[in-house]
């Protein structure tokens, strides 16, 4: 058979248009059905012409779409001009297995795979390819679909592989590398672990990975098998992006990778980047070294909050502000380009505590910072939670991009963060420092920085020229800046403390709780030098 990949599109804000990676799931599940014909088309990077690609359609069999959240719509789309073409249509990723329900009842799609996909599309092509009963189909475990009266039928969950080695290496053939880039570099992803071993109620990760009897559940590829993938990789990239939500969980692994790719001499070809936390590199900081070492040169920072109240309910009670700021210093002095990661409107936080993260973030000097609203993806905990104590004010899947807010919290409406992010991309990237910042980071050929140099035409390309455009066009200019936040600004800039004594926010159970003191906050909230 002929089978047709699809990566819909998303909306197009944040850093949407500075961030493009490829689609590691569907390259996955092609590897396991080899004798297929395959084709990619990713909407993120692929110019689209409808006539093309409805060509593209007549000429395959079958259609496997992948779908996050924030890309269901256009997905239900594609899927609607595959069955005019006469194609079977699957749709596996994050979203179908969150909310089956709402995947499966859409008659454009065939079947819905939920959970780890690769077992599940092998048998299914199968079962597709042989025009199998519904006898047959009843057996292939992780599928949801209708049945002959149209209701919705979901096939047991499917467990979970114990030994990720034994998945094909992924069908990197399919892609065009040119096309991927992430902060202005080339960029090829690999994933050498999948889950994670622990349980936040607003995540999505525990729920992708699971077995049936065993929520939480982390498993990680052989060293072996990560350097196979490594040298399967064409070198001309610029980076290798080890994509999982932490590489640094298991530091005796993290390290057993990061010597192995020191010997190998990797590191001397091209660069990596990845996910840590903060208080994982702060009580290693030998790791921060051994990094740098094996050519690590970007990571991923959960920066989210200088309020303690805060980083306490996200799980995070080992991460302080100074924590945060040691360690971002420690990998900035070894030129190790940081991305960080603010959310905007955690509960409990007013418009003064969220404008304080603003100024807190602008003061650590990250190359780039995703400011995220409060988002609570439907299948989470959170989402219940949050559903049931009526925060929920958007159930359309578009404003679940994390960007635009879905949700209130008690201290702000929905209005009210979505202002309040525009005004955190406005404050760090549209006010004076941050481009000056860039320039003289990475334009200095004896610098830290300068492994950017051969990349800065790009980087100025998507990064600075594309990214702001972006920002510009979706109404952000320093003219939205608050009063509170321009003041906060200059007395950030001028040194002085923002704060003369212990402050408090009144949370939902009636407690006040004490955010943040005179003592710390000039060390915490001054802007770097």
């Amino acid at each position: 058979m002929k089978i047709l990949y699809v990566n819909p599109s998303r909306i197009s804000s944040g850093l949407d248009a500075i961030i493009k990676g490829p689609p590691l799931s569907l390259i996955s599940i092609a590897a396991m059905v080899p004798d297929h014909d395959a084709k990619l088309f990713d909407f993120k990077v692929h110019k689209y012409k409808e006539k093309k690609f409805r060509s593209l359609l007549n000429q395959s069999d079958v259609v496997a779409i992948t779908s996050m959240t924030p890309q269901i719509s256009h997905a239900l789309e594609v899927a609607q001009m595959a069955k005019e073409s006469g194609c079977t249509t699957i749709m596996g990723g994050y979203h179908p297995t969150l909310v089956p329900d709402y995947v499966a009842k859409h008659s454009t799609v065939d079947y819905a795979i939920r959970g780890e996909g690769e077992h599940t599309f092998q048998e299914l092509i199968g079962y597709i390819n042989e025009n199998g009963d519904h006898n047959a189909l009843k057996n292939i475990d992780g599928v949801s679909y209708r049945n002959k009266e149209g209701q919705v039928v979901h096939n047991r969950d499917r467990k979970l592989e114990p030994n990720l080695d034994n998945f094909p290496m992924p069908r990197r053939d399919l892609l065009d590398d040119k096309k991927y880039v992430y902060l202005g570099a080339r960029v090829a992803q690999l994933e050498s672990s999948r889950g994670c071993p622990h349980n936040c109620k607003f995540c999505c990760i525990i729920k992708m990975w699971r077995n049936p009897d065993r929520p939480v559940t982390y498993r990680t590829k052989s060293t072996k098998r990560i350097m196979q993938e490594v040298y399967d990789i064409d070198w001309k990239n610029d980076f290798i992006f080890f994509c999982e939500d932490n590489f640094t969980i298991n530091i005796k692994r993290t390290k057993n990778i990061l010597d192995t790719i020191i010997r190998s001499g990797v590191q001397n070809k091209m660069y990596f980047s990845c996910q840590s936390r903060v208080d994982t590199l702060h009580r290693n900081p030998w790791l921060i070294d051994l990094m740098h070492k094996a050519g690590m040169r970007q990571v991923f920072l959960g920066i989210e909050s200088v309020h303690q109240q805060s980083l306490d309910a996200m799980n995070k009670q080992n991460t302080t502000p100074e924590k945060v700021r040691k360690v971002v210093g420690m990998l900035q002095d070894r030129g190790i380009s940081i991305f960080g990661g603010v959310i905007i409107g955690f509960p409990g936080e007013t418009k003064t505590m969220v404008r304080q993260n603003i100024q807190f973030a602008r003061s650590l000097n990250m190359t780039c910072v995703q400011m995220t609203p409060i988002t609570a993806f439907p299948g989470t905990d959170f989402y219940n939670e949050m559903k049931e104590k009526g925060m929920i004010t958007s159930n359309n899947y578009k404003h679940y991009n994390l960007f635009h807010p879905m949700m209130r919290t008690e201290q702000l409406t929905n209005i009210d963060i979505y202002r309040l992010v525009a005004e955190a991309y406005s404050a760090y990237y549209l006010s004076k420092g941050w481009l000056k910042m860039l320039i003289k980071r990475y334009t200095n050929p004896f610098g830290k920085f300068n492994w950017m140099l051969g990349n800065i035409p790009q980087f100025a390309r998507t990064v600075i020229v594309s990214g702001l455009e972006m920002l510009r066009t979706m109404g952000m200019t320093r003219d939205i800046l608050s009063d509170e936040m321009k003041e906060i600004m200059q007395r950030a800039e001028e040194g002085k403390p923002l704060f003369t004594e212990k402050t408090s926010v009144q949370i939902e159970n009636g407690k006040e709780i004490p955010t943040f003191s005179s003592e710390m906050s000039k060390e915490t909230l001054e802007v770097a030098n």
